[in-house]
């Protein structure tokens, strides 16, 4: 079993729940976020980890670039809605993307990564990530942040909850916990914040956002 194979099957399947999940939501992803702006990094060729529905890129999408969608809960042909030229629908987690290295300019990947379980899974995403963007490519990520952590049952380094559709792992960041992780796969930081999607819920609805950049050469 190599690397990748064992971030599936450890943990209690956390991972392969987890998918399990989303392909199970008829929305999933299919709402565009009101706190994160993603227009403002759009630029050449944007890779998007986990687009789901993709809905946020319906008024964003620019005619003039490339944006390839990835999500292991696509099948052969996913139907988005979008209407763009310049689009590439990709079945993949980002533990092994199909893309050849330094192939793209923006990674762009939103509540994600902290559905992987254990620092060495994230990080070999990381290092993924990494591989496919161009020196000097920016990644733009963000992690779920509520002030208080949902109930589930606890699985090596995270939380499995449950709902009606099934259960997902998260993977509960603090700030300096991300930077370090983000830096550890070849990463120059930029900026990390705190936004919040819903201002009426706050607390239950908060979100560290991180861009970051390649080391160059």
């Amino acid at each position: 079993m190599n690397f990748v194979e064992e971030c599936w099957n450890i943990c209690e399947k956390a991972l392969v729940r987890t998918v399990e999940y989303f392909r199970k939501i008829p929305r999933y992803r299919r709402s565009g976020w009101r706190s994160i702006d993603v227009s403002k990094y759009l630029r050449g060729r944007v890779l998007d980890i986990g687009a789901g529905q993709a809905g946020y890129w319906r008024k964003n999408i620019p005619s003039d670039r490339l944006l390839i969608l990835m999500d292991p809960a696509y099948d052969k042909n996913p139907q988005l809605g979008l209407k763009v030229g310049n689009l590439i629908t990709v079945s993949g987690d980002g533990l092994n993307t199909p893309l050849i290295d330094k192939s793209v300019d923006v990674v762009i990947s939103l509540a994600v990564i902290h559905h992987f379980p254990t620092r060495e899974c994230r990080v070999l995403f990381l290092r993924e990530v990494n591989r496919v963007l161009i020196d000097g490519g920016v990644l733009l990520l963000s992690v779920w942040s509520p002030v208080e952590k949902p109930r589930g049952s606890e699985v090596c380094d995270g939380v499995l909850v449950s709902s009606s559709f099934g259960e997902r792992f998260y993977h509960f960041y603090s700030m300096p916990e991300l930077r370090d992780e983000v830096e550890a796969a070849g990463f120059l930081i930029d900026e990390v914040e705190i936004v919040v999607e819903n201002p009426r819920r706050p607390a239950e609805t908060r979100n560290i956002l991180l861009t970051a950049v390649k080391h160059e050469g």
